[in-house]
């Protein structure tokens, strides 16, 4: 039976609210005064599943990070997201949450099905997924975390299995995961959620370099009293934690474990989760010039500035003609963008055809002499139909290209798109800057020979 008893609380002359308890249900309700002052009061019938003052408090300290997550959910910890959501200052944090609930859904959300639903494995694979979505979803130098849970609580039937949850973070620092075998018995469905959620909130937060030592979880000892309607008590909570410290990108780049390592300004370094939908441009960058960044600047005030397009560098460490890059030649090429303050990606695609299945969406700014090669057959084993069939992919992953021409020191004449014979089937993925924008006169080459003998 369903009691209802109804309450009037009454907060100052300006200010009255009527309530209402359900037993066995929890409610949050706000109340503001004229001078439009908010207090929160969590009212518990019994199942300890509200929002406590020192959670809300963890909650707001985390929006105040500049960190933007994408949280991930399956099974249980569902409330963490309502807490995180229901506290001003959200959409500094939350950037998507999701709930994957179904095996289905879940494997659509992974690309595979894993191994094992319930299992430490699959909420590392939920966070690492959950981080390449953040990454999708935001800006050049945010600091991100994907966020995945994968729970197994009480049920109806009863579970003859442990209840059990594992949850990861995945950011720059590596992954850190929790694990939760909970005392089957001890507590029903709400509140075993609630004990995980509370501990998702306190990984995030620990995840943001915030101070958890004063937040503590509800867990169960042993000796607990069964509840309603459960199995006897068998064992307490048990917790375990542990971090998987991010090794070195630029080893890892080499070794092909991972495809693509963005550096920003801010110190942030975001692995094998390429940001789409940005003008990049392409090179070697040795050394990284003027040139280079007026020739970024004017293609994203030319071509981004509508739809809010942000611009960054792409430096592949292989290269068909030359071979891969030292380790030492990498990081001095990556120092000179950190020192001028702008992003970078590393990948191990030497192909535009590769570079646009990394980064997809993209328009890539490209010089005169690039854009040349670019449409002659001889770079696709002498074959027209190999050159279509490669840009039909580079379409298909949305992606096209921004020329930006040249002084020809022969002719000295400007050289630019018009001057190129592009095949009508190909003349929708280039566009030019023009002449009276933009024009590079100086290489990369030159540039080296006039920096030699200082370097001497």
């Amino acid at each position: 039976m369903v009691t209802r008893v109804f309450k009037k609380l009454e907060i100052n002359r300006d200010c009255v609210f009527f309530h209402k308890i359900i037993s066995g249900q929890n409610f949050n309700f706000s109340c503001r005064t004229h001078r439009s002052l908010k207090r929160q009061y969590s009212i518990n019938a019994g199942m300890n599943a509200g929002m406590d003052f020192p959670l809300e408090q963890l909650i707001t300290s985390i929006h105040a990070c500049p960190t933007k997550a994408v949280i991930v959910v399956t099974g249980g910890a569902v409330q963490a997201s309502s807490w995180l959501l229901s506290v001003p200052g959200a959409s500094n944090t939350v950037i998507e949450a999701l709930v994957p609930y179904a095996r289905e859904s879940l494997s659509s959300f992974l690309g595979h099905e894993p191994e094992q639903f319930c299992s430490e494995s699959t909420a590392i694979q939920i966070a690492k997924a959950a981080f390449q979505r953040a990454a999708a979803l935001s800006t050049l130098s945010t600091p991100i975390l994907g966020v995945g849970a994968t729970c197994a609580l009480a049920s109806v039937p009863i579970k003859r299995g442990d209840h059990r949850a594992y949850i990861a973070c995945h950011g720059s620092f590596g992954t850190r995961v929790t694990s939760i075998n909970l005392a089957k018995g001890a507590r029903n469905r709400m509140a075993e959620d609630d004990l995980v959620s509370r501990a998702l909130i306190k990984l995030v937060a620990q995840s943001m370099d915030l101070d958890i030592t004063a937040f503590t979880l509800p867990l169960v000892l042993e000796g607990a009293t069964a509840a309603e309607g459960q199995q006897p008590v068998a064992i307490s909570d048990v917790v375990h934690q542990s971090l998987i410290a991010m090794s070195d990108p630029i080893s890892d780049l080499l070794e092909g474990k991972v495809q693509c390592v963005e550096y920003s300004p801010n110190g942030s370094v975001v692995v094998d989760a390429p940001r789409n939908q940005k003008i990049v441009l392409s090179g070697s960058f040795n050394p990284l010039h003027d040139g280079h960044k007026k020739m970024l600047n004017t293609a994203v005030e030319q071509f981004g500035a509508v739809k809010g397009l942000e611009g960054c560098f792409e430096l592949s460490i292989g290269n068909a003609d030359k071979g891969m890059l030292t380790a030492i030649e990498i990081r001095k090429r990556v120092r000179q963008f950190i020192s001028a303050g702008l992003p970078v990606v590393l990948t191990s695609a030497p192909l535009f055809v590769e570079k646009a299945g990394l980064m997809r969406s993209c328009r890539f700014v490209v010089g005169y002499d690039t854009a040349v090669r670019m449409v002659m057959p001889k770079y696709y084993n002498n074959s027209f139909t190999q050159m279509l069939l490669d840009f039909s992919r580079l379409r298909e992953c949305g992606c096209s290209f921004i020329v930006a021409g040249r002084l020809d020191s022969g002719t000295e004449s400007f050289k630019g798109l018009s001057d190129i014979d592009v095949p009508l089937e190909l003349a929708d993925l280039f566009e030019c800057i023009p002449e009276e924008v933009f024009r590079l006169d100086i290489s990369s080459t030159e540039l080296r020979k006039n920096l030699a003998p200082e370097a001497m």
